[in-house]
């Protein structure tokens, strides 16, 4: 068999992304997975985005990647979160129907160019001087490859508990993968151990909605990828939301001992970001009530998936637990809900460009690294295809900077933090929410991706043309005045908006709260013919200007600083602004630059700036 450049193994959706971008890039790539049929499965949720996530779908897009794309064409149902929060912090999450997901992804890899598919499975890696240069899979194939790319997800090592049954397997109903978990830790690698879990899902016939709140799509123009033009999807299936009760977590108590985790049959290291039900009544004894959303899998299934109904205790249990929910009397279930144990290895072992530091030209990507959620696993996986790819092709690699993105904040975290348990990339994260925006993702990464060869013409021609756009607006806004005559202030009571007692430009307008873009275009023809994301773009950036150029100069700082030296003698804890914890994390580990320093456990957006300021101050003494 032929030698490749790129061999990715798995494909979940760090895989598919990992083997786009390399094959994108021209690399001779064969991407290699246990089944065909189920390429870029949504083992859990049916859904992408979210508070976090959707920055990160964002920026995948915008480097040329295919999830954001691809849940489109799956889409059964997209709301917009934290409208509250305002315009610069909204997140979309977009349900989609999991089959149609799956087969849309596998299309789009059957028919990209330099992309071989091959169903396998991977018994080891071949190590040769320490440097990866193939794999052997079950049949004693051996496969050589320039880069080897590892996206085993769960199935590393992974072990289904449902109460205190247990089996191999990768995921519900499909065989573990090879022997790569026992080679990896032969070779020196802090292999450790994490679990996750997935709810029961129900007949959707057997369940009462009327004792539910519906929760409907947005039935606005909209679209998840910059590809793509903003639209209403049409046919889209509401989703519910619903509570739990005292008789509920009752029932759960009853069943704790059922619970492989509390009965000490496995880890208990899981995502505090989504509790198991028998997680919840320990860690909240005092709450009853919980909230979960009902979500059906897909147009042609009844199947429904009940978001925060997490459980591993035996079927019967769980059919117990689930009746004691109003709505659910009669629910009937489909398939129980289960937890998974899975080996993964510590993400210190990995560089920011995701190759490992034992191991030349091996790199790892998505649940291997530690992380949770198909958002982070695609992120990992399209860097990864990046620098194998780039590193076939003796070029620099590819790293994104924790102040550039939420992928870079993500691989920050993940190579220079203690990671206990499952990662999850949130909001709470990033230092620079309001530069780092999910709007202006292209605008932050779209030239990378053109430069590393992601970008096709036709995507980076929207990507000019929208450019071009923003500083028309930019233009018009910055220069066009209104006056206070008889004209102006009959379209502003019309409008419902204060009048004007002087001549101000429609930038002035728009930085009051109660005027939008929609205003200004009823004021202004000229803008009524650019794009509403145009628009959307200017008000965020004109109302947030402020806070925006704050967070850019603290970037500048930032950049300018990252590489100062700390004198031998630096005492951190005489800097009594600092947290007990970052002064700890700093004298325990004596960083010897700020850029050393930022990187730490503990180490919070607040003591970064503490330290800066501190620096600063130095150097004006000096």
């Amino acid at each position: 068999m032929e030698n490749y450049d790129v061999i990715v193994i798995g494909g979940g959706h760090a895989g598919c992304e990992a083997a786009l971008a390399s094959a994108r890039m021209k690399c001779n790539t064969l991407l290699l997975t246990i089944n065909l049929d189920t390429i870029a499965l949504m083992p859990c949720n049916p859904a992408i985005g979210g508070s976090g996530k959707s920055q990160v779908i964002a920026e995948i897009d915008a480097l040329g990647g295919e999830i954001a794309i691809n849940a489109e064409k799956a889409l059964t149902q997209i709301r917009i979160l934290n409208t509250s929060k305002g315009l610069a912090l909204r997140s979309k999450r977009a349900q989609c129907d999991k089959k149609l997901y799956s087969m849309y992804m596998k299309e789009t890899l059957e028919k990209q160019s330099y992309l071989h598919i091959f169903q396998t499975i991977v018994s080891h890696l071949i190590i040769d001087n320490n440097t990866a240069i193939g794999v052997v899979d079950i049949n004693g194939e051996e496969l050589y490859g320039k880069t080897i790319i590892v996206t085993t997800g769960t199935f590393l090592n992974g072990r289904i508990h449902v109460g205190h049954i247990s089996y191999e397997a990768g995921r519900s109903g499909e065989i573990s993968g090879g022997g790569i978990s026992n080679q990896l830790k032969d070779l020196g690698f802090d292999v450790k151990r994490f679990n996750t879990g997935t709810t029961p899902r129900l007949d959707r016939k057997s369940v009462d909605y009327s004792k539910f709140e519906i929760q409907e799509g947005i039935k606005e123009p909209i679209n998840l990828s910059f590809k793509s033009e903003r639209r209403i999807f049409e046919n889209q299936l509401p989703s519910y939301l619903g509570w739990t009760n005292e008789k509920t977590m009752e029932v759960t108590k009853k069943y704790l001992s059922y619970s492989p985790s509390r009965a000490g049959l496995m880890v208990k290291t899981g995502p505090r970001t989504c509790p198991s039900i028998e997680e919840k009544v320990v860690w909240f004894p005092e709450r009853v009530r919980h909230s979960f959303f009902l979500e059906r899998e897909g147009f042609l299934t009844d199947e429904l998936y009940a978001a925060g109904l997490y459980m591993s205790v035996p079927p019967q249990k769980q059919e117990e637990i689930i009746h004691t929910i109003c709505g659910f009397e009669n629910a009937k279930i489909t398939r129980p809900g289960y937890a998974i144990a899975y080996d993964f290895v510590d993400p210190k072992e990995i560089n920011e460009t995701l190759e490992t530091k034992k191991i030349k030209n091996l790199f790892f990507a998505g649940q291997i690294n530690g992380t949770t959620g198909y958002d982070e696993a695609a992120a990992q996986g399209i860097i990864a295809g990046i620098n194998a790819s780039l590193k076939v092709n003796d070029k620099e690699p590819f790293v994104i900077k924790r102040y550039e993105a939420y992928i870079g904040v993500m691989l920050d975290d993940l190579t220079h933090k203690e990671i206990n348990e499952p990662y999850r990339i949130t909001p709470s994260h990033v230092e620079h929410r309001l530069v780092l925006r999910e709007d202006n993702a292209d605008l932050r990464l779209t030239e990378k991706g053109r430069k590393l060869g992601l970008v096709d013409d036709e995507r980076y021609r929207k990507y000019e043309e929208r450019l071009n756009n923003i500083e028309k607006g930019k233009d018009i806004i910055g220069k066009t005045q209104i006056y206070p005559n008889r004209e102006t202030l009959t379209k502003l009571q019309d409008l419902n908006l204060p009048s004007i007692n002087k001549p101000e430009t429609l930038k002035d307008l728009l930085k009051r709260q109660d005027i939008t873009y929609k205003d200004l275009t009823v004021l202004n023809d000229e803008l009524s013919y650019l794009p509403d994301d145009v628009l959307e773009e200017l008000e965020i950036e004109v109302k947030y200007e402020g806070y925006i150029k704050r967070e850019e100069n603290e970037i500048k700082e930032i950049k300018k600083m990252e590489s100062f030296i700390f004198p031998a003698d630096f005492s951190f804890s005489s800097i009594t602004s600092l947290s007990k914890t970052a002064i700890q994390s700093l004298e325990m580990y004596k960083p010897k630059s700020l850029g050393e320093a930022i990187k730490l456990q503990g180490i919070k957006p607040s003591d970064v700036l503490t330290l800066i300021s501190v620096i600063a101050k130095n150097k004006e003494l000096n």
